[in-house]
């Protein structure tokens, strides 16, 4: 896979171009500005399988000139020879700045920004092998009117351009070859607003004496805000951390791909079924709702929030969040301890779900929401190792999706309004993925079972001999 970087800051493109050398891509050069970025796909027809584009890349001294680089993306897309090339955004401004809508527009889906999708080397490889989906981007044409453009990116827009052979146009002009320049046409009416850029032909140019004027755009207040060129990829901060297993007891992570999907819900239920089968069960707040603070006032029927750290109810010990929490006392007195994790993209407790023995996922099978699930399984390490739970679904809405994401197991929880009464078919989705634990734990009991039944049998034999004797 052939690659061009683009970006102002060269350190930062050598550091991805070592990042990326071991993964099978190719950095076919790197580019400094948008003179350099129209030279060098001139100069390799057919050969360019992706741009790596850096808002960045327009600047001048103070000056962004970001109208300026969406032309001349728009330019290369709108040219046959660059139609297939892929471009992946690395974004200085976040969602709702009208640059991100209009590359857009020009069918660009794969943007990383700021407390997006995280920049990993895996995320930008697979961002040009499998570019992210439509409904994924969807968010990045909603467009913050605050922002100063050049047009109103609400209303229908027609999007024009003009390709004119640059030879035709040095014969007809006597320019010589190296004093091709390009003009920027904008023309602008109540209804449709046009712009028309003259851009590199068909046919081949000449390259090394190469000229190319850009145009000098009227940059609106706003336009030059300060940004930083600190992007480097995620040292997982923010990631789910590998760390090792907890020994000796099983932990079970509940997370879900967005707010109010039913993680909690899902949490209790599960601890419930593990709790009603006999095991010493603790069911964890790791999330900062505070919903176990409500659960206690209510079930004891006070009016303000009770100040224990901890309640039992329904034979599950509740462990509330607090901010001097420790997981690791916990983790030494149950059998299972569940993880109430909740939505997880901002989530403190992103490691201990990752380390968790059986990680669920609370999603939606609507097909409009889809792009929550795509998103979130790009953030995550060992994707395959999750289980996909969706609650007040069928198993027609399930299949749909599982047949979507092809390498995932989905599993449809039945409906129901009291987390503490499991329904049984619930039950039974619960008792398939954490069958192999739940043997464990009962070959466990049993074994004890059956050494007291020794121990009994041969105090009882001894016993009956030393009476007949």
């Amino acid at each position: 896979m052939n690659l061009i970087i683009a970006t102002s800051n060269t350190n930062f493109a050598k550091q991805i171009k070592g990042k990326i050398k071991d993964e099978d891509c190719n950095v076919l050069e790197i580019v400094s500005c948008v003179e350099d970025l129209l030279t060098c796909i001139s100069e390799n027809p057919g050969k360019i399988d992706g741009i790596l584009l850096k808002t960045d890349l327009a600047k001048k001294h103070d000056d962004y000139r970001l109208e300026v680089l969406s032309d001349v993306v728009l330019s290369i897309r709108q040219t046959p020879e660059f139609e297939k090339v892929i471009f992946t955004v690395l974004s200085d401004y976040p969602e709702g700045h009208p640059l991100l809508a209009e590359f857009l527009g020009m069918g660009i889906y794969n943007f990383f920004t700021r407390n997006g999708i995280e920049f990993t080397v895996n995320n930008l490889i697979d961002s040009f092998k499998k570019p992210m989906s439509f409904s994924m981007a969807l968010k990045f044409g909603t467009v913050n009117k605050e922002i100063p453009w050049r047009r109103d990116l609400s209303k229908t827009q027609t999007l024009e351009v003009k390709f004119t052979n640059a030879k035709a146009e040095i014969e007809n002009s006597g320019k010589l070859k190296d004093e091709i320049d390009i003009e920027d046409k904008i023309e602008a009416s109540p209804e449709t607003k046009k712009t028309s850029m003259d851009i590199l032909p068909k046919t081949k140019i000449p390259i090394p004496n190469l000229n190319i004027s850009l145009p000098k755009l009227k940059e609106k207040g706003g336009m030059n805000e300060s940004i930083s060129d600190e992007w480097i990829f995620e040292k997982n901060e923010n990631s789910f951390k590998i760390k090792m297993p907890v020994v000796g007891t099983v932990v079970i992570g509940v997370a879900s791909v967005e707010k109010h999907l039913g993680a909690t819900n899902t949490a209790i239920s599960i601890a419930k079924f593990l709790s009603k089968a006999g095991n010493s069960v603790a069911l964890v707040e790791a999330n900062k709702n505070m919903d176990f603070d409500r659960i206690h006032s209510l079930i004891e029927g006070e009016k303000i929030i009770l100040s224990e750290k901890e309640f039992n109810y329904k034979g599950i010990t509740h462990i509330k969040y607090r901010d001097d929490m420790d997981l690791g006392m916990v983790y030494t007195k149950y059998q299972f301890i569940v993880l109430d994790i909740g939505d997880i993209r901002n989530s403190s407790f992103k490691s201990e779900f990752a380390r968790s023995h059986i990680k669920c996922v609370v999603a939606s099978a609507d097909e409009w929401k889809y792009h929550w699930i795509e998103e979130f399984l790009l953030n995550v390490e060992s994707p395959e190792e999750l289980i996909l739970l969706v609650p007040s679904s069928d198993f027609k809405t399930t299949n749909d999706l599982e047949s979507r994401l092809k390498k995932h197991t989905v599993y449809p929880l039945e409906k129901h309004s009291n987390p503490y009464e499991v329904p049984k078919e619930s039950e039974e989705v619960f008792e398939q993925i954490l069958r192999l634990y739940l043997k464990k734990h009962g070959f466990r009991i049993k074994g004890k079972h059956l050494l007291l039944t020794a121990v009994l049998g041969a105090l009882i034999s001894a016993i009956c001999f030393i009476f007949f004797i």
